[in-house]
């Protein structure tokens, strides 16, 4: 089957993170199907009126990847240009380039596009939505054609089923999930090395909602010999080493920055223990990620992280709550014997690799197809 990829984000560079979730998904399908990847986005350096865009392939991929760059226009109107122009680029890709369906990461903008596409060409499209759904409605406007674009798809896709409540809770029953795929053979078992118990955290900085605060609390408090090891940068990065300093465990805390990616099975293959405190996920790409190294992990009761850990694997405790953190560490360096690292991978491989992802998405697209 011929699949076109219609995103907002996607990872243009080795070291860029951003939509690399989306990227994953590419690759895996590229072993079954013929993938072609169009990523949309504004340029807010170049200001013209009416409908200006650029479009450039990108060759460095293993399918193609076509880059539409739309210039600013005026305020307010600017959303509007902004949504046909890449209607009417994609026009002209779709000319060059046939497809039997395609697949939108988000309803807003790119499900409200292919929804005009699917108006002109009958291309049946769905939708996959990775963050939670209010977040795409900042305005009625932007409500009403998300909305407008979930309910005429052929299926639309949630990561965790704490992110399908909220579109049911809106209306959109027309919902199965499949969780983000990520590629365990990336991962080695890891070496659980010796010396202090090494504790890891990975994670954007930007916002607060990783819980790196959380964290820091609780191993403030830990009785034992300890290293924390945090990969990843963003706004609050000065903000958290000062935390650490106030907290009296700056000595033992080791701030990494942003890790590249060809180094991320290295970060885990570091590590005893892997936490996500976060106060809200869809999901939850990193723990899967640590559990495929091997490793026992924590995370909240906070959306997807639910519908990924269990007793074997780790701990779940409440959001904002750093004494369970702290209990939960202790618990697992405690028994460390009893989280057996081929079981943990295992776990992982068979909930969240290639293959299952593959048997799901496969029975969706053949739906939408034969319909």
């Amino acid at each position: 089957m011929k699949v076109l990829i219609l995103t907002r984000t996607f990872p243009e560079t080795e070291n860029d993170w951003g939509g690399i979730f989306v990227k994953e998904q590419a690759d895996a399908l590229i072993r079954e199907h013929e993938v072609i990847v169009v990523k949309f986005k504004n340029d807010d350096t170049d200001f013209k009126p009416f409908f200006r865009y650029k479009v450039r392939v990108e060759t460095d991929f293993k399918y193609r990847v076509f880059i539409i760059t739309v210039s600013r226009s005026f305020p307010v109107y600017n959303q509007f240009n902004y949504i046909l122009s890449v209607y009417f680029a994609l026009n002209k890709i779709l000319k060059g380039n046939k497809v039997d369906l395609i697949h939108c990461h988000y309803s807003y903008p790119a499900g409200v596009i292919a929804r005009l596409i699917n108006l002109k060409f009958k291309i049946p499209y769905i939708i996959t939505e990775h963050t939670r759904i209010k977040q795409t409605f900042r305005s009625l406007f932007h409500k009403k054609l998300s909305l407008y674009a979930l309910s005429h798809s052929c299926m639309n896709i949630t990561v965790s089923n704490a992110l399908k409540n909220e579109l049911v809770t809106e209306g959109i029953n027309k919902v199965e999930v499949v969780p983000n795929v990520t590629d365990t053979e990336r991962f080695s078992l890891s070496g659980r090395p010796d010396g202090p118990f090494r504790i890891g955290f990975l994670g954007s900085l930007n916002t607060h909602n990783k819980g790196l605060d959380l964290l820091l609390k609780a191993c403030s408090v830990l009785p034992f010999d300890y290293i924390l090891k945090i990969g990843g940068t963003g706004l609050h990065f000065q903000y958290y080493k000062d935390l650490a300093r106030e907290l009296g465990i700056a000595g033992r805390c080791l701030f990494t920055g942003e890790i590249p990616k060809m180094q991320i099975s290295n970060f885990y293959s570091d590590l005893n223990l892997f936490v996500l405190p976060s106060r809200y996920e869809t999901f939850g790409i990193v723990l899967v990620e640590a559990m495929s190294s091997g490793l026992p992990v924590i995370s909240t009761r906070c959306g997807g992280p639910s519908e990924i850990i269990n007793d074997q694997v780790g701990i779940l405790t409440d959001t904002n709550n750093s004494d369970q953190i702290k209990d939960a560490i202790l618990k697992v360096y405690s028994n460390y014997s009893d989280y057996k690292p081929e079981g943990i991978r295992n776990y992982a491989f068979n909930n969240w690799s290639i293959d299952p992802f593959l048997k799901k998405i496969n029975s969706i697209y053949q739906r939408c197809f034969s319909k």
